[in-house]
């Protein structure tokens, strides 16, 4: 039995839980006990966006990620991998790296794999290798989900950028195979974006990031982010990638219920560093961003993930006043859950979920403990 301030119907409410067999077994609110000094009892983070972490990358040592990724309170995940030209290729990755996946223990849960691209836009390609991306095509498609379509290479989210040609045709292939469809690393307007939504998208990649800008004659892509209830909106929380005020405007927007904080986290540098090698780059650390140098960039840099995991970026939302705990734990749980269909078994504080917990203390939001299954991650 814990008792604490538990995140409940989007609110911090005294009370107690009870776990049992790695499944929340009873919750009891109580508004007699003094919530000041109690600690906040959360559902675990998901990360639905996460190319590495803590030094780590799933291509080499994805329990080394899954590891890092618990310590810091994220219980769940989708590794996000670079496109490849080749489907071939693409596919094989897939399927190596979802076999490790069955084995793992102890770290944060595997619930499938994400794969940015390889069909995006060469105008708003941003971090992605350009040399690596690739037009839509049934064949491909085919051979980078594998014999067991959605199933058999774990691929349970893939974005697109809807305004290619033979797009809106993959994404409606994708739904009906079982994978998100997550619109982004996009130039669509907002005409083709709405498109990509009829096709059955239900998700969009790092709002405001690697898509066409918000303009009042054109709303583009994000535009249709803001309003399109269909879709679970990615949103990058470190401050950097997204401003404090378009955050918020976001947040307006579409409520914590329609955000999905990631963390588009990369392996990073050992302790200590501020530079390290992702796919070729020399990259280099600042503010919790990560960049590499590029003469074509504005500035002669350009932004290309970072090493602050969901909460880090929690801690700088609530200590920014961009939003309270509350909704900003919700983003980075209950909404990535629902994004995933998964919102009876993870995200949530209810009798018969899975017992996949954080505690947090003080004003500082301390990580205390960290739970998967009920046990001490």
């Amino acid at each position: 039995m814990r008792t604490g301030r538990l995140l409940l119907d989007g609110e911090l409410r005294p009370g107690r839980i009870e776990l049992d067999g790695g499944r929340i077994t009873r919750v009891e609110e109580d508004a007699s006990l003094d919530a000041r000094d109690l600690p906040i009892v959360a559902p675990g983070l998901i990360d639905l966006h996460v190319h590495g972490f803590g030094g780590a990358d799933p291509y080499t040592d994805l329990a080394g990620v899954t590891r890092a990724l618990a310590r810091e309170g994220t219980t769940a995940c989708l590794p996000t991998l670079f496109p490849r030209r080749s489907a071939e290729t693409l596919g094989a990755e897939a399927e190596a790296i979802w076999s490790a996946a069955r084995d793992l223990a102890g770290g944060a849960r595997v619930l499938g794999l994400h794969l940015e691209g390889p069909f995006v836009s060469p105008g708003a390609v941003g971090g992605l290798p350009p040399d690596e991306i690739a037009e839509p095509s049934p064949g491909a498609l085919a051979k980078i989900l594998g014999p067991s379509t959605g199933g058999g290479r774990g691929v349970r989210a893939m974005t697109i950028a809807p305004e290619l040609e033979g797009a809106p045709e993959l994404i409606a292939e994708l739904a009906r195979s079982g994978v998100r469809a997550s619109l982004g690393h996009s130039l669509a307007t907002a005409s083709e974006a709405s498109r990509g939504v009829r096709s059955g998208a239900t998700g969009a990649t790092h709002l405001f990031n690697a898509m066409r800008p918000i303009h009042h004659r054109e709303a583009g892509i994000a535009g249709v982010a803001l309003i399109a209830e269909e879709l679970a909106v990615e949103i990058i929380g470190d401050l950097v990638h997204v401003g404090p005020e378009a955050f918020q405007l976001a947040l307006h927007a579409r409520g914590p219920a329609g955000l999905c904080l990631i963390s588009d986290a990369l392996s990073g540098p050992v302790a200590g560093e501020h530079r390290f090698c992702s796919h070729g780059r020399d990259c280099f650390v600042e503010d919790g961003a990560v960049w590499f140098d590029d003469a074509t960039a504005e500035g002669g840099r350009r932004l290309t993930g970072t090493v602050t995991g969901q909460l880090a970026a929690i801690r700088r939302l609530v200590a920014r006043g961009v939003c309270g705990v509350a909704d900003a734990l919700r983003m980075a749980s209950e909404s990535p859950a629902r994004a995933l269909g998964l919102e009876a078994e993870l995200g949530t504080l209810r009798a018969g979920a899975r017992a996949d917990l954080i505690v947090l203390s003080g004003d500082e939001l301390a990580l205390d403990e960290v739970l998967i299954a009920g046990e001490p991650a």
